[in-house]
């Protein structure tokens, strides 16, 4: 059947909004760039000089201006007086190892992942990981070869759980449980926050060994910390030590396909207690068209990992593949993530 677009035009504002979203692109790599020469960090002691900046970067100055009168347009960066660069609210989250700092995120969504996005037309075809494919290693092989970016990518995931902090522990009572086990739970900083928080229980970071090793530093060097929490390694796919009060997942089940995903629950639930609670800490699909922040990462774990984002309806299926029962979904004030809580069958 033929169909006739003669008549069919955009209109400018549609025009426009296509343009912005191509555009946001060109910003996006501004920024990261700004973050790959540490600008705000170099800018957090004061502003500076267009050719004293350049200098430190190691840049060519004409061209640095050009990408900083770009920032400064978009409220990241300001030019006080001609020529005269200083931090904004917004670039401060581009100093690294500063609380809420964005730095490590964006250096590993633009680093590592940037040409893996690129191929995201190969994923939507074929349904394949766009990362597997252009590295040949899924994404935590890629880590272990590669140092560096997994440090960073912890760094990127403790700052992820400091800003999704807040909303957990304002919506979810963790008083009633003596243990909690943090499963996939990297440095320990949602588990730490937890237990500052809530003065009676005691948890367990459970990771693999090479993160476990940095972990059991960090909290052994953490006076409100050492004598409440510990970490202990292994493989989730295998096992979790048994007899929690609850057991944490956060930002885990949404890293992995269907069937790899009831692997996993299936391990923690048969490590559950009877009266044991398990809560997935994961982005929550809603229906519709709606703007939603679990939309992005939904599709970003297409290009990234091979996971997903989840409806409730599909957590349900999981849960009950698992030996489980999913209790209710709690909404918080962020629409990056959701509390899907379950109990054993």
């Amino acid at each position: 059947m033929h169909t006739d677009f003669s008549g069919l035009h955009a209109t400018a504002e549609h025009t426009g909004n296509i343009l912005r979203h191509i555009t946001n692109h060109w910003v996006s790599c501004c920024v990261y760039t700004a973050a790959r020469l540490n600008i705000a960090d170099i800018l957090s002691s004061g502003p500076m000089e267009l050719n004293a900046l350049a200098t430190q970067t190691g840049t060519h100055p004409p061209s640095l201006h050009r990408l900083l009168r770009l920032l400064a347009a978009n409220g990241v960066f300001e030019e006080q007086t001609p020529g005269v660069f200083a931090n904004t609210p917004d670039s401060i989250a581009l100093i690294g190892d500063i609380q809420g700092s964005m730095k490590a995120f964006l250096l590993a969504e633009m680093g590592e992942f940037y040409f893996p996005w690129g191929n995201l037309v190969d994923s939507v075809r074929t349904g394949k990981t766009a990362f597997d494919e252009h590295y040949g290693e899924n994404l935590w092989d890629h880590y272990k070869k590669h140092a560096d970016r997994g440090l960073n990518f912890m760094k990127a995931m403790t700052a992820v759980t400091s800003f999704l902090s807040p909303a957990i522990l304002d919506r979810y009572d963790f008083s009633a449980f003596k243990t909690i086990i943090d499963v996939g739970g990297s440095n320990g900083s949602l588990l730490s926050a937890i237990l500052k928080s809530t003065p009676g229980p005691s948890g367990i970071v459970f990771d693999v060994p090479y993160v476990v090793e940095q972990t059991t530093a960090l909290l052994a060097a953490d006076p409100l910390l050492h004598h409440r929490c510990s970490a202990v390694s292994g493989n989730f796919f295998e096992q979790v030590p048994a007899g929690a009060d609850a057991y944490l997942l956060k930002m885990i089940i949404h890293d992995w396909d269907d069937e790899d995903s009831v692997r996993i629950l299936s391990v923690v639930s048969k490590a559950m207690k009877p009266e044991s609670k398990i809560l997935i800490v994961d982005g929550v699909v809603p229906e519709g068209n709606t703007l939603h922040g679990a939309k992005f990462m939904d599709v970003n774990m297409l290009v990234v990992t091979g996971g997903k984002e989840r409806t409730a309806a599909e957590f349900e299926a999981l849960f009950r593949r698992s030996g489980l029962r999913l209790t209710r979904v709690i909404d918080l004030d962020i629409t990056e993530v959701s509390i899907v809580e379950g109990e054993k069958l």
